[in-house]
């Protein structure tokens, strides 16, 4: 059996809770909010309708910070994986339940906001087809991470027997071959036009919650790797886009995709410099601003679409309302503050707070 790593840290209850974790869910929760903010226009106008610079300015911003889910992603897997945190079935059901919570919640909502927003009207209809359509995955599209989040959880403790019983070295070679079965193959098959034959028929989110995992017990010294693989993923993705863009009017369609090789290593590069660069001193005053976005980062992911939506289709505001290196900065700026203080006010909410 696996010995369990010794410089794991434990809190109450017996649960892992590393700092850098928290400043990657921090870091990753801002880049979040900016993500959605360069790409809700690029996702509803094309390039001729908002400008090709302007479209190429926000496809280049949503790939510099593409890591932000992903990385969330294996900070869950870091977490729920360690076999210093006690997580069984009953837990797990909790967790589930929590998730289902949101989606009777903020994910009817939103389904009944759009439903509004389309047709224009209010009926007590719409809150019986909101409900339906959230059932079938149509609330607002950021919600999707709450489905992943229950089917990882539906195989997180198969995973935790399989993590508790391999060695480091084990570890490292499944995700490895995972990796070039899920992510290296695929991204192949799509640059070149090619079909290799592929049958590594397996979620991606998997990988990336078993890669968290690995990241956050690994003893390697792989910071000297990971800056040049993030600054060498980050400029081969943003050349690419920029230049098919430029070309077609039409993105590079493996910036896109979710099994993307250069993601990959984005991510898990973001990862460990964060990790590792956490080693150092400590600095109260960011430490006080991380821990209130860490408490709040739930509720922000869940609320800053709300007022993405309510600057963009009820004030008519958008980046391109003004000069875009004022708008984005701006909007990014309102928008996160809105949804910082909205969500800590949402989780005072007695019902609410349960599932926040």
């Amino acid at each position: 059996m696996k010995k369990v790593n010794s410089t794991v840290p434990v809190i109450e209850g017996g649960q892992s809770k590393k700092s850098y974790i928290e400043t990657l869910r921090a870091i990753a929760t801002l880049a979040v909010v900016f993500l959605h903010i360069n790409m809700t226009l690029v996702a509803n106008y094309s390039a001729n309708e908002i400008g090709v610079l302007n479209y190429v300015i926000f496809n280049d911003y949503y790939i510099l910070v593409k890591w932000a889910v992903p990385c969330f992603i294996m900070i869950s897997g870091a977490l729920l994986l360690n076999p210093e945190r006690h997580v069984g079935y009953c837990k797990i059901a909790k967790y589930i339940k929590r998730m289902a919570g949101v989606l009777l919640t903020f994910g009817v909502a939103y389904a009944f906001m759009e439903l509004v927003f389309s047709e224009k009207s209010v009926s007590i209809g719409m809150v019986v087809r909101a409900f339906f359509n959230t059932l079938q995955g149509k609330s607002w599209s950021h919600m999707w991470y709450i489905y992943m989040l229950i089917g990882l959880y539906l195989i997180t403790v198969p995973l935790r027997y399989i993590v508790e019983r391999v060695s480091n070295q084990e570890l490292e070679m499944i995700v490895l071959t995972l990796s070039i079965g899920v992510f290296l193959i695929p991204s192949i098959n799509t640059i070149l036009g090619i079909s290799l034959e592929n049958y590594m028929l397996i979620s991606e989110y998997i990988v990336w919650y078993l890669l968290g995992y690995y990241l956050s017990v690994s003893e390697r010294r792989m910071l000297k790797y990971a800056v040049p693989g993030a600054i060498v993923s980050a400029v081969i993705m943003v050349v690419a886009e920029s230049v098919t863009l430029f070309h077609t009017a039409e993105c590079f369609s493996l910036n896109h995709q979710t099994k993307n090789i250069f993601t990959l290593v984005f991510g898990a590069s973001v990862f460990v410099i964060i990790k590792e660069c956490c080693k150092g001193g400590n600095n109260d005053k960011l430490h006080k601003i991380r821990d209130i976005i860490c408490l709040n980062s739930f509720a922000i992911y869940l609320i800053h679409p709300f007022w993405i939506n309510l600057f963009f289709k009820v004030f008519k505001i958008t980046p391109i309302s003004f000069p875009i290196y004022i708008g984005i900065p701006v909007l990014f700026f309102v928008v996160f503050i809105m949804s910082l203080l909205s969500g800590a006010i949402v989780r005072k909410i007695p019902l609410i707070r349960e599932i926040l």
